[in-house]
């Protein structure tokens, strides 16, 4: 049977944040061309064997996942029947000989992240596509089994460079185009084109980060916030309105990744507070308010619902960058 070529970069249309039921509706969507092997791979345009994506979930006992950052295992060495490893891994592997040949042609590789993974950066259930990732060393070494194995270390590329949806896009390029004339200013003095810029700037922001993981957070809450409880109803058509807020902020090595548990459904005025550390959780998740006087409760619950697992470490993030200690709290 001949073999499928290899497809790098994002496909038909699925971007970060994209959920499936199944490993099965995963290669549906030809985001992964296995149903249970962890790497995928086909050849490329000059026809050598070549991973395109692979798929975090239960895998190998070495394997670490930090989101922007992970330390895969590569394939072989398993015993069919129990899962452990019996023997030593090798670069004839077809996959581990197709993620070698990616590093060496810098060809991105899809990430697939399922709900038996890291449960910090996981699904609560089924698997979501994390985007695209460079794979930056490979190497062997002797697992905790004892075998060797090989290794290969990815890093999640730039935000900026994980494309936006049509819709996104075409809102950007409007934007652009809107006040790109120069030297005018408002009452006050203003430069009206720094102003302009500034506002298109937050705005294309908030468009790009309602992501798929935002929207379903969103839908899981019924737009209603999970602080105050306000559900915000904006335009003559009564839709609901509702912000998602990231409990340890986006980007960057070290900065928050954009997943269900790193995501809040608030009201605006929520969204904010918490943003500037007027709000912060505790690790029994419930919400202080720093600022609090009088007759106001100084602490709430944090709403919840059972599909929306909020974690903990992105609680303690928020409260180390806010350097609010226990005696805060």
């Amino acid at each position: 049977m001949a073999a499928y070529r290899a497809f790098f970069g994002h496909v038909d249309g699925f971007l970060p944040g994209a959920h499936f039921d199944s490993r099965q509706a995963v290669k549906d969507a030809k985001l992964h061309k296995e149903r249970e092997a962890g790497i995928s791979w086909g050849l490329d345009a000059d026809g050598e064997r070549a991973a395109d994506a692979i798929v975090l979930n239960q895998g190998y006992e070495d394997d670490l996942d930090q989101w922007d950052e992970v330390v895969y295992t590569g394939a072989g060495g398993r015993d069919r029947n129990t899962g452990r490893q019996i023997e030593d891994q090798t670069w004839e592997n077809r996959g581990n000989a197709g993620l070698r040949r990616s590093r060496i042609s810098a060809n991105p590789i899809r990430v697939i992240r399922g709900s038996d993974g890291e449960r910090d950066y996981s699904p609560v259930s089924g698997y979501r596509y994390d985007g695209l990732y460079e794979i930056v060393e490979e190497w062997t070494e002797v697992g905790k089994a004892g075998f060797r194995i090989c290794r290969f270390r990815m890093r999640r590329l730039p935000a900026e460079t994980q494309e936006l949806t049509p819709v996104e896009q075409q809102v950007r390029e409007i934007l652009g185009q809107q006040g790109q004339g120069q030297g005018a200013s408002d009452q006050s003095g203003a430069d009206v084109s720094e102003v302009a810029t500034q506002r298109r700037t937050t705005t294309v922001e908030r468009i790009v980060r309602d992501t798929a993981v935002v929207r379903r957070v969103k839908r899981w809450h019924e737009y209603t916030c999970q602080i105050c409880g306000l559900a915000l109803t904006v335009g003559a058509d009564g839709k609901s309105y509702a912000e998602g807020a990231h409990i340890q902020a986006l980007g960057g090595l070290g900065r928050g990744p954009d997943v269900e548990g790193n995501v809040l459904c608030l009201c605006p005025n929520c969204h904010v507070r918490l943003d500037r550390g007027a709000l912060y959780l505790t690790d029994d998740f419930y919400v202080v308010d720093r600022y609090a006087a009088g007759l106001t409760s100084r602490s709430v619950p944090l709403r919840m619902v059972e599909q929306h697992r909020v974690r903990r470490r992105f609680l303690r993030a928020h409260r180390r960058f806010w350097r609010i200690g226990d005696l805060d709290g």
